[in-house]
Order: C-alpha cells, then structure tokens, then sequence
C-alpha cells in the first residue's frame, strides 16, 4: 500500500519534575555543599598553616589542592541556585546545564592548581630550602584524611540519592585528596629520614593525582555539552519495538546529564492509524520507556506511516470514521472474484434523523473507497 508522505509527532508537555520534588532536590545538594565547604576550609587552613610554618612544599601543595575544593564549592552553591530555576522563554530546555558548566570549570582549577604546583616543585629539586618535618605535620596530615574520607562517604551517598552530577563530581575531586594527602605523609617520612629531596617528588606525584580527576571532571561535562547520547540506542528500540502498533523504531536520540535526559524517537507506525490511536501508542511508549530508563525529563515520538505491506482495513475505516466523527467496530474483510467487501458496523449520532445518518455513511462509505487499495 503506498501511503501519504505526513509524519506526525507525538510529544508531552514538557512533563518537568514537580516544582515541589526539583526544589526539595536542589535544597538537599546546596545543604551538602555547605558541609563540605565548611570542611573543606576547616583542612584547608590546617595543612597550609603547618606547611607554611615548616617549609613543606608537599604539605603546602595539598593545603593549595583544599582550598580550590572550597572555591568549587562555593562554584557549586551558585551553579545549584541558578540549575535549581524553572524553564523559561529564554530557557526552554531549563537551566541544568549551568551544572554541567560548573563542573567543567572545577575541573579548570584543577588543572591550573597542577601547573602551579608543578612550577614550585621544579624550583625545588633545582635547589631550596629543606623543611622541617615534625609530629605537628602527621597529626594534620592524619586528621585530615579522616575529615576527607568523612566528606567523600557523605557527598557521593548524596549525590547517588539525589542524582546531582555536581555532587558526584566534587566527591570526585574529594576523594583524590585522599590519595594525595597519603603521598604527602610518604614523603614528610622520607624527608624526616633524610631524604629532603622527595618533598618536591611528592608534590609532582599530587599533581599527577590532580590531573587525573580533573581530566574525568572535564571529559564526563564534555559529554553532556556536546550532547553525547545518553542512552544506549539498541536498548531504547528494544523497550518501544516491543508496544503494541510500532512496527519499527527508525531512530534513537537522547541527551543530557544521568537525571535531566531528554530523548527523542522516530517509530514508524501503519499509515491509516489514527491520532487518537496514535497518542495511545505514545502512552505506553513513554510508560514503558520511563518503567525501564530513570532520568527521563521528556519523551517525544515522531511517527512516520509505512510506504508499503499488507493494508489494514480496520484501521483504514477506523481513520475515514474519525475524520466524520463516527464509530466503526467489527471490521470484516472478504475478498471475492467480484473485488473486496467490507463488513463493519457504524455508530453515529443518535440525535440524527435517518437522512441524516445516511448522508453521513454515505459520505463515509466514499472515503473508504478512495483510502483502500485496490486488492
């Protein structure tokens, strides 16, 4: 059957998060981000007050490392309140990518940090003073570990339960302190033993750390702005192959942040189906799909009828009866030697006179004949 060149679109009406749930969410990640700050400044004036004092570049280096997880959290409580706002006239899409933004330029003071500390390590091994290491500098080095991996449980447990990329990331970027404050006390011991000069070797091995998270930082924000998919196709056309009425999914497209995804689908349908028949198909399409996928903001499904197979008479009728306002049920088709009979019931409007009702079948009985196909 060769079918009409229209393709309709099926899509939600925006279906955002409820105004309560989206602040209740933005709420909780602002109240985590002032506990970290708070912390992270408390181990940032530590460990540069001891480093300072007694000349270690290693310890300095870590304090200079917590005080740009400070300032990302300071970046973090601006980006949530502005992420945190409804779609606009300006903003349709809303304002979730300040996010995304946010957490590429944390992974920028990462990678700013590294160079600095890079350029003060090399003027050490080049020659300078030794520290001075001292039970002071452990018992900083060791509390603040503490306090880092007290920080890092608390925040990715949040931004798990309340899917905050910004969350996630900063949990990131905390739990590198861990790691880097342990080669720092690697090296306080070996430079207490002697060995002044790992001091500066320790601190390229944090800028080795730094720029580790802050590539991962830079590469998941990269994804999303430059609209990565992120959903996996094959997975997608499984779940909406699967819906009654969709003959074939033509195509897959998905966007956006873990929480914030907004997919769009080209399914290709029978060509005398139906609007309202249509919608239904969508339903159970974003149903399913919502069921299967978490974070999906909005669903929009483009049908595209089929160019050819079998006709379906019950749906031909179906979509003629539509267009008049009338209902057809129990369609029959027969083909015989003289050409094919079409065997349905119609209902119309009972306030009808007979005329009327027969002018109406009459008019409906003519477009079925244009819409099918010879046999």
């Amino acid at each position: 059957m060769e079918a009409g060149s229209m393709e309709t679109t099926s899509t939600e009406a925006s279906q955002p998060r409820p105004v309560e749930a989206g602040a209740a969410r933005y709420r909780g990640v602002r109240r985590v981000l002032v506990v970290t700050l708070a912390a992270n400044l408390l181990v940032a004036a530590a460990k540069l007050t001891i480093g300072l004092l007694t000349g270690t570049l290693s310890m300095v280096a870590d304090g200079v490392h917590s005080t740009l997880d400070g300032a990302s959290n300071v970046i973090a409580l601006v980006s949530a309140f502005i992420a945190s706002r409804p779609p606009d006239e300006e903003h349709p899409y809303g304002h979730r990518r300040f996010e995304t933004l946010a957490s590429m330029f944390i992974g920028g003071l990462l990678m700013l940090t590294a160079w600095e500390i890079i350029k003060s390590s090399l003027g050490r091994l080049s020659g300078g003073e030794a520290p001075e290491v001292g039970a002071i500098n452990f018992v900083v080095m060791i509390a603040t570990i503490g306090v880092n991996i007290g920080v890092t449980t608390y925040e990715s447990r949040a931004g798990r339960r309340l899917q905050s990329e910004i969350l996630l990331a900063d949990a990131s970027h905390t739990r590198s302190d861990v790691f880097v404050s342990l080669t720092v006390i690697a090296s306080l011991v070996a430079v207490w033993l002697g060995w002044t000069w790992v001091d500066a070797l320790a601190a390229l091995v944090v800028v080795a750390l730094i720029a580790r998270t802050a590539w991962r930082i830079l590469r998941r924000a990269a994804d999303i702005l430059v609209d990565r998919a992120a959903l996996e196709p094959d997975a997608v056309a499984g779940v909406v192959q699967a819906v009654p009425g969709v003959q074939e999914v033509v195509r897959v497209r998905s966007r956006g942040p873990g929480d914030d995804i907004f997919l769009d689908l080209e399914v290709r349908v029978a060509a005398p189906t139906t609007a309202e028949h249509a919608a239904a198909i969508a339903t159970t399409i974003r149903r399913r799909l919502r069921a299967r996928f978490s974070g999906l903001r909005d669903v929009a499904v483009h049908f595209v009828p089929a160019r050819d197979g079998r006709p379906d008479y019950a749906l031909i009728a179906r979509a003629e009866a539509d267009a008049l306002g009338l209902g057809v049920h129990e369609v029959i088709a027969t083909k015989t030697d003289g050409g094919l009979i079409l065997d349905m019931h119609v209902e119309v409007d009972p306030a009808q006179t007979v005329a009327e009702a027969h002018a109406v079948v009459s008019l409906f009985e003519e477009g079925v004949r244009r819409a099918v196909p010879d046999p």
